[in-house]
């Protein structure tokens, strides 16, 4: 069975290492290592590491023989997904499977219609949450890089801040052309896509969109659900665009 692996906040001195706060209360509690365990290390960026269980000492795992195993090589198409915000187990869902299918870049977006309001008191702690799931979906399919979430902003934030060289309008449109055929047979370096919440994007966001270089396309002609479109196109795309798979 391969090592467990953990996410370090601080790169190894030399061979050693230290896991601490809610990594080290896993491996402590909940795994139950013992010295000589062994695990493997990852910062989130790419670089992975195997080590050892040197010394358990109240919250902190002191960690021996640390050594650099690789350097992920990032896929040669950066795929970022634009998500409107949207019920708490769907997001869940969404940021999952976005980091299993290797999603580099999350903007969230507070949508006209998204049926879930963040306010600025909790958006510190409603971060830090996603932020941990994104951390456990990255662990639990051994993914050496981590997705870089942005917090939620408004439409017209986004379309200001995502610079990809194809810009992608998810739509349930008969105007909208079909995702498959837009993209089967090309490259772009990057990619960004645009999910709506469950209500979807209203005209002014789906004009703002267009008006910044997005694109519309659809999924085919069922309606689906905002998790079901994230994924779907997400799946869709890495197919189409990662020539390694």
């Amino acid at each position: 069975m391969p090592a467990r692996r953990f996410v370090l906040d601080t790169p190894p001195s030399g061979t050693l290492a230290v896991l601490e706060k809610r990594e080290a209360h896993h491996l402590i509690h909940v795994l139950r290592a013992e010295v000589g365990t062994e695990v493997e290390l990852i910062d989130g960026r790419g670089r992975l590491w195997s080590a050892r269980v040197g010394q358990i000492s109240g919250n902190r795992v002191h960690l021996v023989e640390v050594s650099q195993l690789a350097e992920t090589v990032d896929p040669k198409v950066r795929l970022t997904l634009v998500q409107a915000l949207c019920k708490s187990d769907r997001l869940t869902w969404i940021l999952q499977k976005a980091t299993e299918l290797e999603v580099s870049e999350i903007y969230l977006v507070q949508g006209r219609r998204s049926v879930v309001r963040i306010s600025q008191d909790r958006s510190r702690a409603k971060l830090e949450r996603w932020r941990t799931i994104l951390v456990n979906a990255a662990k639990q399919c051994r993914r050496s890089t981590i997705p870089i979430l942005h917090p939620p902003l408004e439409c017209g934030e986004v379309c200001e801040a995502v610079g990809s060289d194809l810009k992608l309008l998810l739509q349930a449109s008969p105007q909208a052309v079909p995702l498959k055929r837009l993209v089967r047979g090309k490259f772009w370096p990057s990619v960004a896509f645009a999910v709506g919440p469950e209500g979807g994007w209203t005209d002014g966001e789906c004009e703002a969109f267009l008006r910044n270089g997005f694109q519309a396309v659809q999924l085919g002609r069922s309606t689906l659900r905002t998790e079901t479109a994230a994924t779907v196109a997400t799946a869709l795309l890495r197919y189409e665009l990662f020539p390694e798979n």
